[in-house]
């Protein structure tokens, strides 16, 4: 039992750093809506297809459930950074004293 337990620390690691990797992509890609519009492209249920997950897996309805909340986690995170890339855009363009990084 120790070893799922050590292993299941492991994935959720393994997660925590790819979720950190993918926000600091998205935060800073030069153009996050062309981001965002090639993510909008795949579907979740493609996700689970190109994870080789077997058949019995991708047909499993808690699987898909969590797929889907993680995809709509990242697409929510990436219309965020476009947001408050271009409010930051328009305030800088209206106010010469704001600097766009």
């Amino acid at each position: 039992m120790d070893t799922l337990r050590e292993e299941v620390a492991i994935l959720r690691a393994q997660l925590a750093v790819q979720h950190m990797a993918l926000r600091a992509l998205a935060h800073s890609h030069p153009e996050p809506a062309a981001l965002l519009h090639q993510w909008r492209k795949l579907r979740a249920d493609r996700v689970a297809a190109a994870y080789g997950l077997s058949a019995d897996l991708r047909s499993s309805e808690w699987l898909t459930q969590h797929v889907q909340a993680f995809a709509e986690d990242w697409t929510a995170e990436l219309v965020d950074v476009v947001t408050r890339r271009a409010e930051r855009m328009e305030a800088s363009s209206s106010d010469p004293d704001v600097a766009v990084p």
